[in-house]
C-alpha cells in the first residue's frame, strides 16, 4: 500500500488525524523522557510498540515527530535504524524519508491544503510547519476538490 494510503485509512479507521489519539487505539505506549540527539524513536520491545519523545518539544513538533515514529513503526516493521546508522554502512535516508512523508499524509488533510496550493512552496512549508522538501511533496500528492462556487 502507498504511503498517503496507508495514512488516510488510519484516519479513517480512527476518526481523526491525531497521532497520539491514533497510538493510544493501535495499543502504543507513547513516553517522553529527555534524549540526546533525536527529537523521538520507535522501538518494539517484549511485543510492545513504544514511541518516546523529547519532552522539550513544542506541541506541533511532537505532534510530528510521533506521526513520524508511526510511519516507521507501520512501514518499517522490523528494521532498527538506530543499529543501521551505527553499524551497518546501509543508508536509513530512504527511511527517514519515507516516515516524514507518513507524518505529512496523516496530519495534513487534502481538503485543509487546497488553498496553499496557489502559494510558493517556501510559503506553503512555513504555514505547514516542514521543511520544503517536504512541503513539495504533500501538495503534489492533494486531490483537488470541486468548489461548489464554480458550479454556479
Amino acid at each position: 500500500m502507498e504511503i498517503k494510503g496507508l495514512a488516510e485509512k488510519l484516519v479513517r479507521k480512527y476518526g481523526t488525524r491525531d497521532p497520539f489519539k491514533i497510538a493510544e487505539a493501535l495499543g502504543y505506549i507513547v513516553l517522553y523522557t529527555p534524549l540526546v540527539g533525536v527529537r523521538g524513536f520507535y522501538q518494539y520491545l517484549k511485543r510492545c510498540h513504544i514511541i518516546y519523545l523529547d519532552p522539550g518539544l513544542d506541541e506541533a513538533t511532537a505532534r510530528f515527530v510521533c506521526a513520524h515514529e508511526l510511519g516507521h513503526s507501520l512501514l518499517h516493521r522490523g528494521l532498527n535504524r538506530i543499529f543501521m546508522d551505527t553499524r551497518t554502512f546501509l543508508v536509513s535516508s530512504r527511511y527517514e524519508t519515507e516516515a516524514d512523508q507518513f507524518a505529512a499524509d496523516l496530519l495534513y488533510d487534502d481538503y485543509d491544503l487546497q488553498d496553499l496550493l496557489t502559494f510558493p512552496v517556501a510559503t506553503a512549508a512555513a504555514s505547514m510547519g516542514v521543511s520544503e522538501e517536504l512541503a513539495t511533496y504533500r501538495l503534489q500528492t492533494v486531490q483537488p476538490t470541486l468548489c461548489p462556487e464554480l458550479w454556479e
